[in-house]
């Protein structure tokens, strides 16, 4: 299994390092990158790894099974039309593009070149949460879903990244909501089982800006803990983000179905909770602490309580990556390329709707409409 990469960046990194320890029959066998960030985690000497020039020479010269697809958002779509029209298998990283154009587009290479051939970094849907999530679902346990709220609150140190990092910029990360959320709406459509119908949302930036700045470097040690490289900035209150830094959306499904979710990106108690409230019962989550709680809606006995949680000092963002789900998704992965796993659990379709749904969320937060889904879906549908 030849695999290369376009975008070494961190995450890249560590998931290829993870994917090739179950599978160490992978070889890595190039990459594009002008700042690759991320390499000295696949090698400890950098010319073990070809860099190429461009997407184009590293394909024709490489002889590939499989493209990486981590290159900053904007780049995404154009990237994977290369991968797709080489006979390549491809993954990408989310959010799996920016624009609704692009979406379409997307739409359209997934119809000629079967959803098989695309892999999504959608990595929550492979967590012990949305494992035993699933089971739940399906065994009725809840009956029928009514309402729902979740939030994803990340802590200053975090929120101070994607104010220096290039993904403070919405040209290039398609804004905070697609680039870090997409995660949460796609678990949340797949657990409904439908597709919005309406959405609005209000949000704005009022924590990083430059009259809450400390003086001096006072707190460095709090926001200058992850390093940005790739179009990064130095000062979190001051650069020219124009990301919100706080955001609040409802999405109406369809049977009255609703949904509220909050996300900030100045919470010093990190949490990524959810609460999923049934006719017969309700469950209560959250990926960051650990916890799955099933109440019995009639009875109010608790019928299962999990604790997933990793040891970790609360707010120090040292979770196993992404809760332990990176690790899932590449086995996951690994047995889906070597034929022993038919699907995976997330496919490029529920991609391309978590992200629409994100774009109207931050169209509605910029017009002060609820904006109404049913155009977009029906232009969706009628690509594949």
């Amino acid at each position: 299994m030849r695999i290369a990469i376009v975008g070494l960046g961190l995450r890249a990194g560590n998931v290829l390092k993870m994917m090739k320890e179950d599978m160490p029959e992978i070889e890595i066998v190039g990459y594009v990158d002008p700042d690759p960030c991320g390499l000295t985690i696949l090698t400890d000497n950098s010319s073990d790894l070809t860099q190429y020039k461009n997407l184009k020479q590293m394909i024709d010269e490489c002889s590939l099974d499989l493209l990486w697809v981590a290159s900053p958002n904007h780049l995404h779509l154009e990237h994977i039309k290369a991968g797709l029209e080489a006979g390549l298998k491809v993954f990408s990283e989310k959010p799996i593009v920016t624009s609704k154009e692009d979406s379409f587009a997307l739409a359209k290479l997934i119809k000629k070149y079967g959803e098989s051939q695309l892999i999504v970094g959608l990595v929550l849907r492979y967590s012990v949460h949305m494992r035993e999530m699933r089971r739940i679902l399906d065994a009725g346990t809840l009956g029928n879903i009514t309402s729902l709220e979740a939030n994803e609150h990340i802590a200053p140190y975090h929120g101070s990244f994607f104010m220096r990092d290039w993904r403070r910029l919405e040209k290039y990360s398609g804004g905070f909501m697609l680039e870090k959320c997409c995660h949460d709406i796609d678990l949340y459509n797949s657990i409904v089982g439908e597709r919005p119908t309406r959405v609005v949302s209000f949000g704005g930036r009022n924590n990083f800006i430059p009259s809450e700045a400390p003086p001096g470097k006072k707190h460095d040690d709090v926001y200058q803990i992850k390093k940005s490289y790739w179009e990064s900035a130095d000062d979190p209150f001051t650069s020219d983000a124009d990301i919100i830094d706080h955001q609040n959306a409802l999405l109406e499904y369809p049977n009255n179905v609703s949904f509220s979710f909050h996300t900030s990106l100045n919470v010093p108690d990190e949490q990524r909770r959810f609460c999923i409230i049934g006719s017969r019962g309700m469950a209560e989550g959250d990926f960051g602490r650990g916890g799955l709680r099933i109440t019995d809606a009639r009875t109010g006995k608790c019928l299962e309580d999990h604790d997933f949680s990793f040891p970790t000092e609360p707010g120090s963002g040292n979770y196993p990556s992404h809760y332990g789900a990176d690790k899932l998704m590449c086995e996951d992965i690994v047995s889906f390329l070597r034929g022993d796993l038919k699907s995976l659990p997330v496919g490029p379709k529920e991609a391309v709707v978590a992200g629409l749904v994100a774009m109207a969320i931050d169209e509605s937060m910029a017009s002060g409409q609820v904006v109404d889904m049913a155009e977009t879906w029906h232009e969706l549908d009628a690509l594949y």
